[in-house]
């Protein structure tokens, strides 16, 4: 309280009292409201701008700056993006070497009894020879089975539809940035946002944030509700499955050799999803093995599976209240 001449120069001295503003400062941007009733908000304003997904959102006014910018959805593709299920190939697979075994009809016997003869990783069958396994070691030679592997679930990286866009229809863009208490008057329920550049209008909507995610009543200043996603859940495909449609058919014939060159055969047995055992000559070494296919037909599949058995969702809601009406 003052005396009048407090709040003006009239020159004059008078006994009335009066209210007098209380000093502020000047603001180039534009002055907002504070809300009375900040229990459901937060009273520090932000910029909303809201586009189809497809617009490019304009920049922050300049004072306001990119900084502090986060960038909120709605309006989801409800249909997940399920990659198309495939088989790999069934395949062949030769035995994977041989064993020397120092007892006659590959019978079981103590661990020192038994010299593998290894052969490389996917091997094609092609000669392999080793160090020869003395003779007193070969007392006969063990070939594992020639193996079918089947077939497995493979998933393509690129979704069925084959795009690689948003799922989302809308997008927003919020800006925030510093504000001014005092530049529109200390009294005047209002604050200075932007402080020295008005923004563009009607592109950017004044707003402030509402302390609840979805059901919350607006304050009278900023009365309309404009609600939003920070992200959505991938939804859920069924998993890919792979049916045989015909059986695998793998037969080998494996010949083991006295020398290192497969030159000197001693034995050879045919082998199919079961192994073998041959018993070589007496006084015999092991020095080498090949292999070739008696049959090699690996059999068939049919993919099912990766279909949607449960939609998106948009999660992690925001609410902005905003001056502006809604516009769609």
């Amino acid at each position: 309280m003052a005396l009048a001449s407090g709040c003006g120069d009239t020159g004059e001295a008078c006994e009335e009292t009066v209210t007098c503003e209380s000093p502020g400062g000047y603001c180039a941007g534009e002055c907002v409201p504070v809300p009375v009733d900040r229990s459901n908000v937060d009273g520090a304003p932000v910029l909303l701008w809201e586009g189809s997904i497809d617009e490019e959102p304009p920049a922050c006014p300049p004072d306001v700056g990119e900084a502090g910018v986060m960038f909120l959805y709605k309006d989801v593709d409800p249909v997940p993006d399920c990659p198309p299920c495939a088989c790999s190939q069934p395949a062949c697979v030769l035995p994977a070497g041989v064993t020397a075994s120092a007892l006659y009809l590959c019978q079981d016997g103590a661990p020192e009894t038994r010299t593998p003869l290894e052969v490389p990783v996917d091997w094609d069958g092609a000669c392999v020879g080793t160090d020869p396994i003395p003779p007193e070691q070969v007392g006969s030679v063990a070939v594992p089975p020639a193996t079918a592997v089947a077939c497995e679930p493979v998933e393509a990286v690129v979704p069925r539809s084959g795009g690689l866009g948003s799922p989302w229809k809308r997008h927003a863009k919020v800006c925030t940035g510093p504000s001014n208490a005092q530049a529109c008057g200390l009294t005047s329920g209002k604050l200075c946002f932007p402080m020295f550049q008005k923004r563009a209008t009607p592109a950017f909507k004044m707003c402030v944030w509402a302390k609840a995610t979805e059901e919350v009543d607006c304050p009278d200043e900023y009365p309309h509700k404009h609600p939003w996603y920070a992200s959505h859940d991938d939804g859920l495909c069924s998993p890919c499955t792979c049916t045989p449609t015909e059986p695998s058919v793998c037969e080998a014939l494996v010949s083991a050799y006295a020398d290192t060159a497969c030159d000197r055969e001693i034995a050879s047995v045919q082998v199919a999803d079961e192994g073998g055992c041959a018993d070589p000559s007496a006084g015999v070494s092991l020095g080498s093995v090949r292999a070739e296919w008696v049959t090699n037909a690996p059999g068939g599949c049919e993919p099912s599976g990766g279909e949607p058995v449960r939609n998106r969702e948009e999660v992690e809601p925001k609410t902005l209240c905003c001056i502006e009406e809604v516009t769609e």
